[in-house]
């Protein structure tokens, strides 16, 4: 073998290892079918370095031309798709045929100035998707926008260099060739990792939220109320804490069926999304308990959104449930600067019993302490 075939093989060898890596993705959600755009780009890439191990072949030379090119309006199509937006699929077609027929009809400093043009076609328009429109990039995606860059960067310096003295077009190629491995290696690694990133911030998302509601459930209150106590306590201000719990809840899952409950759970939920504030924290705290925390709120405020809460649950319309009434008792309680949720938490709960001890269907708020 000659040492640009062993080069050629190496390349084979490096990208059929992405390909396969590529595989065993399993992304939750992939818009526009990206993962499958960039496997048959990886797929190609792998067919134009496997048919250019005899470049003295006509054919296998136009085939490996073609195969590369198919590879590059891949990716751009896997961009689109990877951020959501749709792209007429079918051009791709045309344009990768006339790339690799140009390729093989043009001279040799020609050919260089249409592989950097084409790159520029794919690799800015990729590099603009995955920063500027992508929703929430992740640091991956960033790295593979900046490989993007340094692609067309790679092949722009490499059109000038051959312009300015037409006897380097050796070491070009000898750079391009040094810099070609990581290259792809970096795009198809971040790629992955970007896929990676993302179902693992999905997951951290689910693990927060309660599946039947869509509320916090008790681990992402908790997670996300110290930022807010942390607040609270540089603004010297106080929170209140609510905690509801659905009167008679077991007699609706015993009588009725747990479907029916899971929809009283589902109602509840969204009538708390609706009557609270932006601020608010909301959470299904376990079984038919709610907890509520309300920051920069006092007693008069506290008291006026658990009054609403209770006259909304009540008002509602479950007859297309079988239930004729449905209310609820709440407990309240405040979390002054610098304290923790934990003491306000069973002040809300004595609170609670307080409040259904005195017949249910209305709230117990606990006073504002009273700064010493």
């Amino acid at each position: 073998m000659s040492t640009e075939q062993l080069y050629t093989f190496a390349m084979v060898q490096l990208t059929l290892v992405l390909l396969l890596a590529s595989t065993r993705l399993q992304p939750l959600t992939d818009s526009g079918h990206g993962l499958r755009y960039f496997k048959l780009a990886l797929a190609c890439d792998v067919l134009g370095w496997f048919c250019y191990l005899w470049p003295q072949q006509p054919y296998l030379l136009l085939a490996s031309s073609t195969a590369a090119a198919f590879n590059i309006w891949l990716l751009l199509l896997y961009a689109f798709c990877r951020v959501g937006r749709s792209f007429p699929w079918f051009w791709i077609v045309p344009a990768a045929l006339l790339q690799a027929l140009l390729y093989n009809t043009f001279s040799e400093t020609a050919s260089l100035h249409l592989m950097t043009l084409t790159t520029a076609m794919v690799a800015l328009p990729s590099a603009w998707l995955f920063c500027r429109v992508k929703v929430n990039p992740s640091v991956s995606d960033k790295v593979y926008a900046l490989v993007m860059l340094c692609w067309f960067l790679v092949c722009l310096v490499r059109s000038i260099i051959v312009e300015i003295n037409p006897e380097l077009i050796l070491s070009g190629y000898l750079v391009s060739q040094l810099l070609w491995p990581g290259i792809t290696a970096a795009y198809a690694i971040f790629a992955i990792t970007g896929y990676l990133e993302e179902t693992q911030y999905r997951l951290r998302e689910d693990a927060m939220l309660d599946p039947l509601t869509g509320l916090l459930n008790r681990r992402g209150l908790l997670h996300r109320v110290q930022g807010y106590l942390a607040y609270m306590q540089r603004m010297q201000q106080s929170a209140a804490v609510l905690l509801l719990d659905l009167d008679h809840f077991k007699r609706v899952n015993d009588h009725y069926g747990h479907e029916c409950g899971d929809q009283v759970l589902i109602r509840t939920a969204q009538l708390l999304r609706q009557l609270l504030r932006q601020g608010d924290l909301v959470a299904r705290w376990g079984g038919e308990e709610f907890l509520i925390i309300l920051p920069n709120t006092d007693q008069a405020m506290a008291e006026d959104i658990a009054n609403r809460i209770c006259t909304e649950l009540l008002h509602q319309d479950w007859q297309d449930l079988g239930l004729a009434q449905l209310t609820t008792s709440i407990g309240g309680a405040f979390i002054p600067p610098g304290e923790l949720l934990e003491h306000a938490l069973r002040q809300a709960d004595t609170a609670l019993y307080q409040a259904k001890a005195q017949g249910r269907n209305q709230y117990v708020i606990q006073p504002t302490p009273v700064p010493a």
